[in-house]
């Protein structure tokens, strides 16, 4: 290794190092802005259990019933507490900002024995939630201007504002920030500890 790749790489993991001690979310977008992706990444083990709680097959559509005396009551759908594989869409059912602000949705799979579930995405910030000028890299000074001010004018939520804030800075970004795939093995159940892997 060259010593221009040798100082590169001693960079980039004292540069994951730093990200990894911030708020997942923000370790995330901060991975996102400068290129850094999955370089060493370590979410939480609070985020990864939200992250896991989020792939238990939760009740399905709920049925309207009439009882005895023509009362109307809603009996809730079929569900069970067994983790399950396929496509995870967590916005609106309440998992709260460790979900829907980090990886939003994902894919998991579950291994056939139920030791552990893998859960896959590309962190790229494009969504239908999103304006697609977000990430286009170009300067958008007056977008960036409204997007800073919402932030102070925002729901009374923090997590509100800090977002408002990223998305002003993407709007001031030159460059279209690169996406990074995301691949997380965690344990079926128990304490997820130290023991994912990425």
């Amino acid at each position: 290794m060259n010593p221009f790749d040798f100082l590169k790489e001693k960079a980039s993991n004292v540069g994951a190092f730093a990200s990894n001690q911030l708020p997942d979310r923000a370790n995330l977008f901060l991975r996102y802005m400068t290129g850094l992706g999955d370089k060493n990444l370590d979410l939480d083990e609070s985020t990864l259990s939200s992250l896991r709680e989020a792939t238990f097959d939760w009740p399905k559509e709920a049925i309207q019933v009439h009882g005895p005396t023509g009362m109307e009551f809603v009996k809730p759908g079929p569900w069970s507490l067994e983790h399950r594989s396929g496509a995870v869409d967590p916005y609106g059912k309440g998992y709260g900002s460790a979900v829907d602000h980090t990886l939003g949705r994902f894919t998991t799979n579950v291994n056939p024995d139920k030791t552990f579930i893998n859960m896959t995405d590309t962190y790229d910030m494009e969504n239908e939630f999103e304006d697609p000028d977000l990430v286009s890299g170009k300067f958008q000074p007056f977008k960036a201007a409204k997007s800073f001010l919402s932030s102070f004018h925002n729901d009374g939520s923090n997590l509100t504002g800090a977002s408002n804030l990223g998305r002003a800075a993407m709007y001031l970004s030159p460059f279209k920030p690169k996406p990074f795939d995301i691949n997380i093995n965690v344990p079926y159940e128990g304490r997820i500890g130290n023991s994912e892997e990425y």
